[in-house]
C-alpha cells in the first residue's frame, strides 16, 4: 500500500533528475561498447522512456503548486 500522507514532490523530482542523467550516461557507454543494432533499440526505447518521465514530472510539478 502507497502511503501519500505526506508527499515529497521534491524529492521525487530531483530523484527523477538523477534518473534522467544516468539514462543518458547509460546510453553514452552504450554507443561506446555495443553493436549499433542494439543501441538504435536502446534509443528508441530510451526516448520513450523519457517521454512518460516528463509527463510524470509535469504532473507532479502541478501537484507542487497547488498543494
Amino acid at each position: 500500500m502507497i502511503d501519500a500522507s505526506n508527499p515529497n514532490y521534491s524529492e521525487t523530482l530531483s530523484k527523477i533528475g538523477e534518473l534522467k542523467d544516468l539514462i543518458d550516461y547509460l546510453e553514452v557507454k552504450f554507443l561506446q561498447q555495443v553493436p549499433q543494432g542494439i543501441t538504435n533499440e536502446l534509443t528508441l526505447v530510451k526516448n520513450d522512456f523519457l517521454n512518460w518521465i516528463e509527463e510524470a514530472e509535469f504532473t507532479l510539478e502541478n501537484y507542487k503548486k497547488y498543494d
